[in-house]
């Protein structure tokens, strides 16, 4: 990395209306670095490429830093967002995301964003500037320190680490602790605040560039013996063996071995809502999304008696991986789990066989393990065959019977399974889609078909509304070589739909649908069954987003049929920035029955029914 000494010269990031352009500028910055001149630069140093921030006083020597390196900064219109986007970021990149913020009111609306990358396990750095340590017990204002609001206890238990630097000689070694959580083994989350007086001071070492060495860690551990056990104990017996993978294995290229690795030992491969994404939906061994929104063949063949074996990868079995920890995920089959995380992998099942091991080291030592013409192999292959022809007569999806009888009934809107099959053959084959939490999200999960190269991003835990908004922004910005796809609904618009101004200012290439339902849609099918509450608290006020999309230099459409649906696509795909387009829908019944009904047998469950 060209040093400031050396160059005469900066980078400058500016938004203009051909997107965004660095510039280079007169170097006016002192020849000696500061304390964040070196935070910036090991960011840097480590790949990071974007730092989504809100700007205020506390981080001006940061933001100068960052104006004076090869990061562009994105300034967002809420912190919250601004998390949200380096939360998307991340997934995309395969690296860590990072924000920044002021300390007080900017940490504390990182707070959802903090929660929502801790329930999905994302790595993430929060960078936020406090106060100076002089005005420490001064009644500042916004004073996160221990003195004022005390956000380091606030913000621990959502976090791997946090910390506040007060000396100047710790600094480069706070800022290495921080960062060596943040990778995709790891999965921390870090919090680092550097008051204002210490970001100017200058660096501490005379030998700086000491300060950003990056030590070459080697963290990818794989159970070469547990693999041998799994071969020789059921992959190569003639068992009939099934795959539910969840979101640690939803990344390009460990979708691809995984594919592999399927294809070679004929597994059938089910995915959890967090996982979509990890293998092609339209694959002859794929039984689709099971749990949540879940299909008939992923969930009827995965809690049914004909697998022997259930081979779990990169999943939490979580209340919706599980269709609310139904007992017969694990019924009389063999429970082996496999996943690189240091956590559980449940608190509800207790797996026969329990491997950690990371998993891309894993698939890889499966695929090479054994030759494809071994006998053993040939031979299990062609009993597993056998068994897949049964499987596949089980459908993917539902059939819809509500559909009919509201059609019949005159139904204005459209149906949004129909809006979502239209998407999918528009959408290229590798776009990123970024689904929201709503209603769209289960008939997203039910409808929409995944092409199995870490191409399905949500927020899955925490799911928080909006989220798909922001992380939009990030994870094209982490992968411009692919499309990017935003579904969401008026409910999340309302909270986050603001962040689209940020994709207008950057010039961002992506697209956003919003299916409007006139609902907080995901309760408000439970108002047409009568499980809910009043329909007065789930209805939204019929709002013109393609107005608001305009109002904020997005361009956009508004669809009412799917020959208008196309027109808007085509726009989309013509246009040099982000393009909105709203899409009228009615509210339908859930696509399936499986998460209902497992809702009602846990509450008998409980009742001792």
């Amino acid at each position: 990395m060209e040093s400031h000494v050396e160059s005469m010269y900066a980078r400058v990031a500016l938004a203009t209306a051909g997107g965004v352009r660095v510039v280079p500028t007169p170097d006016v910055k002192a020849t000696t670095k500061n304390n964040a001149d070196v935070i910036i630069e090991g960011l840097a140093s480590r790949g990071i490429q974007h730092i989504f921030l809100v700007p205020g006083k506390l981080v001006y020597p940061l933001i100068k830093s960052i104006e004076h390196s090869t990061i562009t900064g994105i300034v967002g219109a809420h912190e919250t967002a601004c998390g949200f986007m380096a939360d998307g970021y991340a997934r995309a990149s395969r690296k860590f995301g990072v924000c920044l913020g002021i300390s007080g009111p900017g940490t504390m609306n990182f707070l959802p964003a903090m929660a929502a990358a801790q329930a999905d396990k994302i790595p993430v750095l929060y960078l936020a500037g406090g106060i100076a340590t002089y005005h420490e017990a001064q009644g500042a204002f916004q004073d996160g320190s221990n003195s004022g609001l005390d956000e380091l206890t606030i913000v621990k238990p959502l976090l791997s680490t946090a910390i506040e630097v007060k000396n100047n000689l710790t600094l480069p070694h706070e800022l290495r602790r921080s960062l060596s959580c943040l990778n995709t083994q790891r999965k921390g989350r870090a919090y680092l605040s550097v008051p204002i007086d210490m970001q100017k001071t200058v660096a501490a070492g005379r030998n700086q560039p000491e300060l950003l060495r990056i030590p070459a860690c080697r963290e990818a551990a794989v159970d070469q013996p547990a693999l041998d056990m799994l071969l020789d104990n059921y992959l190569l017996r003639g068992l009939n063996v099934a795959c539910l993978v969840g979101s640690r294995v939803n990344n390009p290229p460990d979708a691809e071995l995984l594919l592999r690795v399927a294809e070679k030992y004929r597994l059938p491969v089910a995915t959890t809502l967090s996982g979509k994404g990890a293998f092609p939906e339209d694959h002859e061994l794929a039984l689709g999304l099971y749990g949540f929104a879940g299909h008939t063949r992923a969930v009827e063949t995965i809690n049914g008696d004909s697998v022997d074996v259930l081979l779990v990868l990169g999943c939490d079995l979580s209340q919706r991986d599980s269709l609310n920890w139904d007992p017969k995920l694990h019924g009389t089959k063999t429970l082996v789990v496999i996943d690189e995380d240091f956590d559980k992998a449940s608190s509800h099942y207790q797996p026969d066989v329990q491997i950690f091991s990371n998993l891309h080291g894993s698939l890889q030592g499966l695929l090479h393990i054994i030759n494809d013409d071994d006998a053993r192999l040939v031979c299990v292959n062609r009993l597993r065959d056998q068994w897949m022809k049964q499987v596949r007569m089980l459908p993917l999806e539902q059939q819809q019977s509500d559909l009919v009888a509201r059609i019949a009934q005159g139904e204005a809107n459209m149906y949004p399974g129909d809006v979502i099959k239209h998407l999918r053959r528009r959408t290229a084959d590798d776009a990123n889609v970024v689904v929201d939490s709503g209603a769209h999200r289960i008939f997203m999960a039910h409808h929409w078909q995944a092409r199995g190269c870490g191409d399905y991003h949500t927020s899955s835990s925490l799911a928080p509304m909006g989220w798909a908004i922001c992380a939009g922004i990030g994870i094209k910005l982490a992968a411009p070589q692919r499309d990017c796809l935003v579904v969401t609904g008026d409910g999340c618009m309302l909270m986050h739909g603001m962040e689209i101004q940020t994709a207008a200012r950057y010039q961002v290439k992506m697209t956003f649908v919003v299916m409007n339902n006139s609902a907080h849609g995901a309760v408000h099918i439970d108002t047409l069954q009568n499980r809910g509450v009043s329909a007065a608290y789930t209805a939204l006020p019929n709002h013109d987003w393609k107005a608001f999309a305009n109002s904020l230099g997005v361009a956009s459409a508004c669809a009412t049929t799917l020959e208008e649906l196309d027109h808007a696509l085509s726009a989309a795909a013509e246009h040099d920035g982000p393009f909105l387009i709203e899409v009228m829908v009615g509210n339908h019944v859930a696509p399936n029955h499986y998460y209902a009904e497992s809702i009602r047998a846990y509450e008998q469950r409980i009742k001792g029914i």
